[in-house]
């Protein structure tokens, strides 16, 4: 049957027809499906997303170049994540930040802009001194305002320790033509949904952990607590991160 799709792909690429694309979008079924039902928290969005990803799968099939020697499958997979992506990303569009989060965020990224230029990152104390507000407040606007950041397909993976920030491993399109990848795509993006699901506070732990790299010691320096109170919030945080994905 794997052979049987990549063949109705290559006749398509050679003469293109309404009957070969139905035929191609039939046999993809499953793997939509897969994809659809590994991405969706809700399962009322299936049929949703499942179209979402046909148009995907569609336009992965115009752009698909048999001259590279990828097979059709590997390249369609993380086409297919991303237009499901872009639909998330739309559709949390239409809840509007409130004008004072986005003005907050705005004084918030202004101010860190200012402290940088110094060599040193501010703490969320500093922060919250700063514009004279509570810590909440400026997790909470840091949140909202990063909400609405949208990483591309071909951005690369970010490992940032203080000031600086460099590019390490690949990008999602970086991936295609690799075998034995999907699987590591959909598990990224499941864990990226249910990272957003989190509180302002966890969200803000799982990343400078996990994704920055800190250690608990420099992530109580820079939130300004403990760092026993940082390993309780990082094990909540976590225990918190399961339940969502586990979440059916």
């Amino acid at each position: 049957m794997y052979l049987n799709k990549e063949v109705l792909v290559l006749k398509y690429k050679e003469s293109p027809s309404k009957g070969l694309r139905e035929k191609i979008v039939q046999h993809y079924t499953p793997l939509i499906e897969y994809i659809s039902r590994k991405l969706a928290f809700n399962r009322h969005d299936l049929d949703d997303l499942f179209q979402v990803g046909t148009i995907g799968l569609l336009r992965a099939l115009e752009r698909y170049s048999p001259e590279k020697e990828t097979d059709f499958t590997t390249f369609a997979t993380p086409n297919i994540i991303g237009e499901i992506k872009h639909y998330f990303r739309d559709k949390s569009r239409l809840v509007k930040v409130p004008r004072k989060l986005q003005e907050s965020y705005s004084k918030i990224k202004q101010f860190i802009r200012e402290k940088q230029k110094t060599g040193k990152a501010p703490t969320i104390k500093e922060i919250a001194t700063a514009l004279e507000c509570s810590e909440e407040k400026v997790l909470e606007s840091m949140e909202a305002g990063q909400s609405t950041s949208v990483l591309s397909l071909d951005a690369p993976s970010n490992y940032t320790q203080g000031n600086r920030t460099s590019p390490i491993g690949s990008s999602l399109l970086d991936t295609i033509g690799v075998a034995g990848k999907e699987e590591h795509l959909l598990n990224k993006e499941i864990i990226e949904q249910a990272v957003s699901k989190l509180n302002a506070r966890e969200k803000k732990i799982i990343f400078l952990r996990f994704y920055s790299g800190l250690s608990q010691t420099e992530i109580a320096k820079q939130l300004d607590l403990s760092q026993m109170h940082i390993s309780r919030l990082l094990v909540s945080a976590i225990k918190n991160l399961k339940k969502v994905i586990e979440t059916p």
